[in-house]
This record gives C-alpha cells, sequence and structure tokens, in this order.
C-alpha cells in the first residue's frame, strides 16, 4: 500500500515539474528558430467556392536584426499583380509585456504608392488570399491571453490545444485555437473566430519536417468555411542562414522594384 502511494507521489510531482503553463507554450511558439535568415518561392492556389482556381508565386526573404524580425514579400506572377510587395518590421513586446506595433508597408506598383499597413489591418486578408498579414508574420505575444483546452493528437502527433484571445475587443480574429505539438512546438492545425464567436477559418499545416535543423511547414491551407474560399500555400527552394540582400528589408527597394 505505501509502495503505491509512494508511485503515485512520484508521479503527480513529476506531472508537477514537467507541466507547462499556456503562456509558456505560446512562448516556446512564438520563439521557434528561424534562422537569422531564410528565403524561399512561395506558390498560392486561390480556389473560390465555384471552384475556380488562380495561382501566385511569392517571393520571401526574412532577417533578424538584433531582436527585430525584417521580413519582405514580393509577387512574381501573375502581371497583374507582379511587383506588389509587403516589407515587416516585427519587434518584441516592451519590459512590461505590452505589444509594440509593427512597422509595415504595402507597395502596389499600378498606384506606385507605399502605404503603411495600420496594426488595426493586420487582421485583414492578405492581397486576396486567406491568411491575414498576422499569419504571416510574428505575431506579438502581448496582444493575447492564453489558455490550454486540452490534448489530441493530429496525425499521430501529440498535440496541446491552446487558444489565443485577443485582448483588444475590437479584433476582426477575437479568437484563436491551434493545435501545438508537444515535442517541438509546432502548428498542426488551427481554427480561427471572429467577433461574432463564429468560426471563420480553419488551418491545416503537412509536410513538416527539419530542413537544415529547422523546423519547416511545407504545406498550409487556411479555408474560410463562411465563403468556401482556400488559398494552399506551398513553399519551395527554401535556405536558412544563406546570405540576403540586407538592401531588400527597405522602403526604397520596395518603390524601386529591386526585390524579385
Amino acid at each position: 500500500m505505501k509502495k503505491n502511494i509512494l508511485t503515485l507521489v512520484v508521479i503527480l510531482l513529476s506531472a508537477c515539474c514537467f507541466s507547462q503553463t499556456a503562456e509558456e507554450i505560446a512562448k516556446a511558439v512564438h520563439d521557434l528558430p528561424l534562422g537569422d535568415t531564410s528565403s524561399y518561392t512561395a506558390l498560392l492556389t486561390l480556389t473560390d467556392k465555384a471552384g475556380k482556381t488562380r495561382t501566385r508565386e511569392i517571393g520571401y526573404y526574412y532577417m533578424k536584426e538584433g531582436k527585430t524580425d525584417k521580413t519582405v514579400m514580393v509577387f512574381r506572377t501573375p502581371k497583374d499583380v507582379a511587383g506588389v510587395s509587403y516589407l515587416s518590421f516585427d519587434y518584441p513586446d516592451d519590459a512590461n509585456g505590452m505589444p509594440v506595433d509593427s512597422d509595415s508597408w504595402l507597395y502596389l506598383p499600378a498606384m506606385k504608392k507605399v502605404r503603411r499597413v495600420s496594426g488595426s489591418s493586420k487582421d485583414d486578408d492578405f492581397q486576396g488570399t486567406d491568411f491575414t498579414y498576422d499569419d504571416l508574420g510574428t505575431r506579438s505575444l502581448g496582444k493575447d491571453t492564453f489558455k490550454i483546452l486540452g490534448e489530441e493528437s493530429v496525425g499521430g502527433v501529440a498535440c496541446w490545444i491552446l487558444e489565443y484571445t485577443a485582448k483588444d475587443a475590437k479584433a476582426k480574429v477575437s479568437r484563436r485555437v491551434y493545435w501545438i505539438g508537444k515535442e517541438n512546438y509546432v502548428t498542426y492545425k488551427g481554427e480561427m473566430y471572429n467577433q461574432k464567436g463564429e468560426l471563420q477559418k480553419e488551418l491545416t499545416c503537412e509536410n513538416i519536417s527539419k530542413i537544415d535543423g529547422y523546423w519547416t511547414t511545407g504545406k498550409s491551407t487556411m479555408t474560410n468555411v463562411l465563403t468556401k474560399h482556400t488559398t494552399v500555400y506551398e513553399i519551395k527552394d527554401i535556405s536558412y542562414d544563406k546570405p540576403v540582400n540586407a538592401n531588400f528589408f527597405t522602403v526604397a527597394a520596395l518603390e524601386r522594384g529591386q526585390v524579385k
């Protein structure tokens, strides 16, 4: 009897020692290594509710400078969007854990004009896709509160079900729920809810593997369950920790069409 009680105590103590809070899990997801630099080509397939598809190709570049994540994306094809580019500087939260708004710019070659993308626009869909600006960037931890809803396996991978609730009551995406791998902190699927509390989008992640030592999601599918519109985001030719042109990460480079 004493032995059984001792065993139970050891199990409970082990669980306490090794359990993680929702905040710790969210931070581990946020801090997943991306390398000092990375670049890849993304193929986007957009499908509407009638089954009509459009394809686009994007060039993606990333560079970490100090604690700032710098990202630039440029549409390469088709012609009607070629040259549209997006630059974002994502900053860490301040010393009090408060979010620091990122600096973001969108260049539209047809207008020959760069416009800033405000923080309130980060929940908007990115250039006709089903991914928001926040989905494609590094969302500040200070913008949300976190809660573990449970555990579930996705494709045989043990996951936490982690809820992100926006602190801003006016946020277009009020709540996000992600299935986070326990072994690697990679997102395997997700759900996004609008201000009405309706399920608006579903995310599935596939072709997850380590490349050059970094966890990489090769294919992401975002489906708007309300409009029946889907965007598939597939990456190829990815490289990490290889030189990228630092001049790409400037507003002037967008205006001059230097990012290819």
